[in-house]
């Protein structure tokens, strides 16, 4: 009979927040050199991305050169339809691409991505079925990008009903809860087209954030309100301020997973 006593599981939730979603890169470089590498991952919109690519199976560093290529032009295109300014069948094939076509259960990390399900209103939790088009829903900004047909359903970001999904990590077995706020308030260069309004409005009213201290154990919100929404070139440095926000919170993550050592350790009598 084995009686290894199995390490406790770091639940972390990636949030919205559009290219300040790169921030999440950092936070996990954080964690893996620190040997508190995430067990479980859960994301919305942007934070769905960095967390299904880190499911898959590819390191923060591959993800960061990968982040280093991404550029709108080759992304998306003015859309010909009236659903949405932009149309995202390049942005559809980067994610076949980039996830090798996967489904979830393919995945080396348990994962979810959450979207919002544009006839009901109601939260979207896809665990199951083709990674990329769960990632492209779950990042549908709404106006933005047209919304995704995925199991009879017509979905469209998550950030509308849940931004950072924490309770769902718990759900999944987590037994520590770290949560990633990169929403955050509005940058302070007002924005100045159609594409930046849309993309900032987005985030006035994230959905579940009020509940967010209760669902997470620990909520990092790396300080990213200066930075615009929108402007890839900015991504080394949402990085770095995801890295500094995880490093800073290291001793608090190190104590959590100690007490949650201590309280199975009670349980079992131990």
């Amino acid at each position: 009979m084995d009686n290894e006593t199995p390490p406790i599981r770091i639940g972390l939730a990636l949030g919205g927040g559009a290219v300040r979603g790169a921030a999440h890169i950092g936070v996990l470089e954080a964690l893996d050199s620190a040997g508190l590498s995430p067990a479980i991952i859960t994301g919305t919109s942007a934070g769905a991305l960095v967390g299904g690519l880190y499911a898959s199976g590819m390191s923060p560093t591959e993800i960061a050169k990968l982040a280093q290529t991404l550029r709108w032009a080759r992304l998306v295109r003015p859309a010909r339809t009236r659903k949405a300014l932009f149309e995202t069948s390049k942005l559809g094939l980067f994610l076949e691409t980039a996830f090798g076509g996967a489904d979830f259960e393919d995945l080396r990390l348990p994962f979810a991505a959450v979207a919002c399900d544009l006839t009901t209103g109601r939260e979207v939790v896809m665990r199951s079925g083709p990674v990329a088009s769960a990632v492209l829903a779950s990042a549908a900004i709404p106006g933005v990008f047209p919304p995704v047909e995925r199991d009879d359903r017509l979905l469209v970001d998550g950030g509308l009903v849940n931004m950072v999904p924490a309770a769902r990590a718990r759900e999944m077995g987590a037994d520590i809860v770290i949560a990633v706020d990169v929403s955050g308030p509005l940058p302070r260069r007002p924005p100045t087209t159609v594409l930046h309004i849309l993309v900032a409005v987005s985030t006035l009213q994230p959905g579940g954030t009020d509940s967010l201290e209760q669902d997470a154990d620990l909520v990092l919100a790396p300080e990213v309100d200066e930075y615009a929404f929108w402007e890839l070139n900015r991504i080394p440095e949402f990085e770095d301020l995801g890295r500094e926000a995880a490093e800073k919170a290291l001793p608090v993550i190190h104590a959590l997973v100690a007490a949650a050592e201590a309280r199975r350790d009670w349980q079992r009598g131990t």
